[in-house]
């Protein structure tokens, strides 16, 4: 179903399942067994919410179609006899308001999944996964990394943490935003947009190095950000091509950043439209993904609530993190 035939009135019925799930073939079986016991029971609870959902919001366009068709008639009758003469930005007031009205089931619709739904997906990686809607990481430690463009506000949204072979993951939504001047206004700028992750270590690095998207050398070079580090040159022509390298140490940086390690981060890029930048330093590694989708938010409502793709997507872009962790053993205590 698309917008349009659900404007023009098509029947509303709750959807067959038509199995998607997509997993490598070796964990395919425990995939399907997580979702049949912890998903499953609530994919069917809540395609009738949202059968509810759309038939309300359905009953709210038409309802809100007829008002502003009457709006817009009594003022073009009562303008045309001078006896009414209101601005048109006051006529879009009573829009706005009936947009809200119409939004709500639809957000009441996702917001119920995310709280109810989207734990039991990542409970799937581990038992001490817990996911949050409204936590965030620490701003101190993350500007610590040199990686934090300027900004002068900072909102997260959708917590995720736990671990893998003892290793601690920490994801966040973040957008970061800052105030910029321009013909005599104020524009709020959109500084970076995506998801920050940060792997703890069992070992301390030595060095600080950082791994960003290639702006050009000579960009990259002169930034602020990266004073007192120096530019470290790798063998690999296509790593070179999309990211510069910077780092204190240029053993440590040449170690840390192997083949295997660059073929997992370039994989995991692909997942984020390449826009990908992490950086190295105490006991952390921290990994940034510029993307404008929000990661862990519902599809279309028109879409049946099998949440089969949702859990498919969210498998694979955490498989990738837990290959970084065994590529750089970020598990074990060795010296660098």
């Amino acid at each position: 179903m698309n917008i349009i035939n659900f404007l023009l009135g098509a029947s509303l019925k709750k959807a067959g399942r038509r199995p998607s799930l997509t997993a490598s073939p070796h964990e395919l079986e425990q995939f399907k067994a997580h979702y049949e016991q912890h998903i499953a029971p609530l994919s069917r609870l809540f395609e009738k919410d949202r059968i509810t959902c759309l038939t309300t919001l359905r009953k709210r366009i038409y309802i809100s179609l007829v008002i502003v068709a009457v709006m817009l008639l009594a003022s073009l009758f009562f303008g045309a006899k001078g006896n009414l003469d209101l601005p048109w930005p006051l006529l879009l007031l009573p829009v706005l308001v009936l947009s809200w009205w119409c939004s709500r089931p639809v957000k009441d619709y996702k917001f119920n999944v995310k709280h109810i739904v989207f734990p039991h997906i990542f409970s799937y990686f581990g038992e001490d996964f817990s996911f949050s809607p409204r936590q965030g990481m620490s701003l101190a430690h993350l500007k610590l990394s040199k990686l934090l463009p300027d900004y002068d506000d900072a909102h997260f949204d959708d917590f995720v943490q736990g671990s893998h072979k003892g290793v601690a993951i920490t994801i966040n939504e973040l957008k970061l935003t800052k105030e910029v001047r321009r013909d005599k206004r104020t524009e709020t700028q959109t500084q970076f947009q995506g998801v920050m992750v940060h792997l703890g270590s069992h070992k301390d690095f030595k060095g600080h190095t950082v791994v960003i998207k290639n702006r050009g050398g000579l960009v990259n070079f002169f930034s602020g950000s990266f004073r007192g580090l120096s530019r470290v040159k790798l063998e690999d022509p296509r790593f070179e091509k999309q990211f510069d390298v910077f780092s204190t140490d240029q053993i440590e940086a040449r170690y840390l950043l192997t083949v295997s390690f660059m073929e997992r981060l370039q994989q995991l890029a692909k997942l984020f439209n390449n826009k990908i930048q992490c950086a190295f330093y105490a006991d952390s590694l921290l990994i940034m993904l510029a993307s404008r989708e929000n990661r862990f938010e519902l599809g279309s409502i028109f879409n049946p609530a099998t949440f089969e793709y949702e859990f498919s997507q969210i498998n694979r872009e955490m498989k990738q993190l837990f290959a970084i962790i065994e590529v750089l053993k970020l598990d074990v205590n060795i010296g660098l």
